[in-house]
């Protein structure tokens, strides 16, 4: 893939859709933003109203902006090339998902179950167990006390997508294998921008009526998720991402980290 030759194609199309979403944004009915000097409901008096209806969310919002690049990854089969050193672990790799599953040949015992990473560090950071273990961070968010999960971490922040993860298996106390997605030869493709903050984000997300009354705002993280897909490759911005939760339902939204636009 050569990304020099497609990089004007991404850019053109990256200032066409922030034109075309702060469009929509400002147009749409009852949607105001946090600066607009005309609007009486300020960052406080949106936070307020998040109280009214009976939405929580971490009492701690951090008002710092971030920054972040727009990146792309080819769609390659790179973990197809790295099963060889997985010695006799069994994997197995799907070229539609772009996926590898690896199931241990001999199960590792889980020393302590309330901190399960404790012991999968050693396994990621093992090169014959996990290819480019070190690239990938626990995640407690999206962990379970069957399934521990990893994210890779690229230029400081996780990978917020299905892409660029590690699965960890756990059965009666045993880690018995794991799958992995990973991003390979990380292109940048416009220079450093500033993002938005994390309790702007939030304000937004309510201002389009993407938290419903009686909500919980779980924990909203700052990472990598999926843009477009064009010419093999997959364009991925930062993303402010809430885990919501109304009722037993969990659902997770997503904020355009650089012009505040909620993404499907």
């Amino acid at each position: 893939m050569n990304f020099r030759r497609i990089e004007w194609i991404f850019l053109i199309a990256f200032i066409a859709l922030d034109i075309f979403l702060i469009g929509v944004y400002y147009n749409q009915s009852g949607v105001e933003t946090e600066k607009d000097a005309g609007s009486a409901r300020t960052t406080t008096s949106v936070l307020r109203s998040l109280k009214d209806d009976q939405i929580t969310y971490p009492s701690k919002l951090s008002n710092k902006e971030n920054d972040g690049y727009y990146i792309a990854s080819p769609d390659d089969d790179y973990l197809a090339t790295k099963i060889d050193q997985l010695g006799k672990n069994k994997a197995e790799y799907s070229k539609h998902d772009k996926k590898l599953s690896v199931s241990l040949d001999k199960r590792v015992k889980v020393k302590n179950n309330d901190q399960p990473e404790k012991t999968i560090n050693k396994i990621v950071a093992d090169e014959s167990m996990v290819a480019e273990g070190d690239e990938y961070h626990y995640d407690p968010n999206f962990s379970s006390k069957n399934e521990v999960v990893y994210t890779q971490m690229i230029y400081g922040k996780r990978v917020s997508s299905e892409r660029g993860m590690l699965r960890f298996n756990i059965s009666k106390g045993y880690v018995t294998g794991y799958s992995q997605t990973y991003l390979s030869d990380i292109e940048i493709l416009r220079e450093k921008k500033n993002t938005i903050s994390q309790r702007r984000a939030l304000v937004w997300l309510y201002q389009y009526n993407k938290l419903p009354a009686n909500s919980t705002v779980r924990w909203g993280n700052l990472g990598y998720t999926k843009l477009l897909s064009v010419n093999g490759s997959t364009v991925y911005i930062p993303t402010w991402n809430f885990s919501v939760k109304t009722g037993g339902t969990t659902v997770y939204r997503r904020v355009n980290a650089f012009n505040g636009a909620v993404m499907d």
